[in-house]
């Protein structure tokens, strides 16, 4: 999925545009030139970005400009974050915020045990505390997950967490 992206006709050349990110800011992302027919074997509007690993930057030939700014915009996609996986694994180490796979049941919540896949539903712990050798973990609602002792194992999602 492309940025959106909004263009602006140069004040000084006419035949050049300036594509700009749509919602604000003024960082050009790349100018699209109208060459009006220069060479009728190529589109018409010359596409250049900074962004482009071509040679001299040309982003491409195309036919109108509309599809000139969009592959300027298909430069600047924003990357996918990897999702995180779980992992089969006991808390040491382990530092909130974190998920965890958990089964809950009359107001109880406790992790998930079949240790082949992840059962039950992920849930975000916020806090982590250990008392008398066990490990308790706290929600943003400050419900309790009991861990049992330290080397109990479960599936975690470790790091940042939306």
């Amino acid at each position: 999925m492309a940025i959106s992206t909004r263009t602006e006709a140069d004040e000084l050349d006419p035949n050049k545009h300036m594509v700009l990110p749509a919602t604000s800011g003024t960082d050009v992302l790349g100018v699209v030139f109208d060459e009006q027919g220069a060479i009728p074997s190529r589109g018409r509007f010359a596409a250049w970005s900074p962004k482009a690993d071509t040679r001299k930057n040309i982003v491409g030939f195309f036919d109108t400009l509309p599809e000139a700014t969009d592959a300027i915009g298909e430069l600047y996609e924003a990357p996918a974050e990897p999702a995180a996986e779980p992992k089969w694994q006991t808390l040491k180490g382990v530092t909130a915020p974190f998920q965890v796979y958990v089964k809950q049941s009359d107001g109880r919540i406790w992790p998930a045990g079949d240790r082949r896949t992840p059962t039950g539903e992920p849930i975000k712990v916020t806090r982590l505390e250990m008392r008398s050798g066990l490990r308790y973990g706290y929600t943003a609602d400050d419900r309790e997950i009991r861990f049992s002792g330290a080397a109990t194992k479960c599936w975690i999602v470790a790091g940042p967490t939306t």
